[in-house]
């Protein structure tokens, strides 16, 4: 719980700064919030992969993900796990109804929304990669519409396969933006042998924002339905 803390901490921009005990406290308390507030779905496929002129295409669908980042992060791949993870929109809701009371609680909920998703991300990980150990393959780490030069127009598409509004209540706005809020897409490749450049790189290698995000500034840089 102390790194989930600590990951709070840092999308709130402590940066090992001392903090307050009254802070530290009220971190913990929204902490807890969240936890109760949030329903987390999850939503996971894997696809065959084959190289056309227009980029990487999921076998079986009409998606093509175009870009030299996800070539190079998908490398070796001949498969694909689309996934999708939200926290629901009690959430929302949650984080919501305390911007009118207490400003700084919601500033702090949402930070911890967001630790909570990604933490729910590698839970999700975890399981796409047991599912790919079994047939002795290992897996890339995810990869999501906006990362480098993926383009985020894919979101709907990616909403569309998964059937994400029927199956764990996740859409997006016709500016790609996922509803609910705390909710993230990726793609994770499955492969026999993954370079050490793929098993090790971060996300913040590939991101359009690599240089502008105060983030990376500070930190030194079947149908699966649950």
């Amino acid at each position: 719980m102390e790194d989930a803390k600590a990951e709070v901490l840092r999308y709130l921009g402590y940066r090992g700064q001392a903090i307050s005990s009254e802070v530290s406290a009220l971190v913990d308390t929204c902490m807890a919030e969240i936890r109760t507030a949030a329903h987390p779905r999850h939503i996971w496929r894997v696809f065959p992969l084959r190289t056309d002129e227009a980029g990487l295409a999921l076998k079986q669908t009409d998606l093509v993900l175009a870009g030299g980042d996800i070539r190079a992060h998908l490398s070796g791949c001949t498969r694909a796990a689309l996934m999708a993870v939200t926290l629901g929109i009690a959430a929302d809701r949650y984080i919501d109804s305390r911007k009118s009371t207490d400003l700084t609680a919601a500033l702090i909920l949402d930070a911890c929304a967001t630790q909570l998703v990604e933490e729910v991300c590698d839970q999700v990980q975890d399981e796409i990669a047991q599912s790919a150990g079994e047939e002795g393959l290992c897996v890339t780490s995810r990869f999501s519409p906006g990362y480098g030069d993926l383009p985020l127009t894919i979101q709907p598409q990616v909403l569309r396969i998964l059937d994400t509004e029927r199956r764990i209540g996740l859409t997006c706005t016709a500016r790609q933006l996922l509803l609910p809020r705390k909710s993230v897409t990726a793609i994770v490749g499955f492969s026999a042998h993954l370079p050490d450049a793929i098993h090790t790189g971060g996300k913040c290698d590939t991101c359009a924002k690599r240089e502008s995000c105060t983030f990376r500034r500070g930190n030194n840089e079947g149908d699966n339905v649950s």
